[in-house]
């Protein structure tokens, strides 16, 4: 599954699901990375963050609009009621886009991909867990073996190299 590390939203199928946003879409490697969850303002974001709060979802708010008290004399815009990004990590967007179904007044893009989002956190423990399994002992083992390997490979070409010109130069 990919997503804009810049702005933080999933990309679904191959389309380009937001626009203005031109960052390269990259993929997701791990359980924890931050996604955006959903934009929400006013009462449904204090409503959110308490709920995300209340079930213990780590969640962080970022700023869509530039914030300070310069921002809010120019522009107008209250900072605390303007329109925040909600992040919350990758393994807890099932949990958290429950809750904000629970919101009416807020979009939920996120619930109609749910399946291919759960599948991916589930991939993404098993390969999580997969390279826990395997021992510190064994991890250095391989390393040393493959290091090795390449060492003698490249002997092989040196070697190899050196035998064909002596025999180039033989015919001469």
């Amino acid at each position: 599954m990919k997503y804009c590390k810049v702005c933080k939203r999933l990309c679904f199928g191959d389309t380009m699901p937001f626009d203005g946003c031109k960052h390269k879409l990259r993929e997701i490697e791990d359980i924890n990375e931050p996604v955006r969850l959903c934009i929400a303002g006013g009462t449904e974001r204090a409503m959110l963050t308490g709920m995300l709060k209340d079930a213990e979802i780590p969640y962080v708010e970022e700023n869509i609009q530039p914030q300070g008290v310069a921002n809010e004399i120019v522009t107008g815009y209250d900072v605390k009621l303007s329109n925040i990004s909600v992040v919350v990590p990758f393994s807890a967007l099932p949990k958290a886009s429950e809750l904000l179904s629970a919101i009416e007044t807020l979009n939920n893009e996120i619930e109609p991909h749910m399946d291919e989002i759960k599948a991916a956190i589930e991939k993404l423990k098993a390969e999580k867990e997969e390279a826990k399994q395997m021992k510190p002992a064994l991890r250095t083992t391989i390393k040393v073996i493959t290091a090795l390997l390449f060492l003698a490979a490249v002997a092989l070409v040196v070697f190899g190299t050196d035998a064909i010109t002596s025999w180039i130069k033989g015919l001469f």
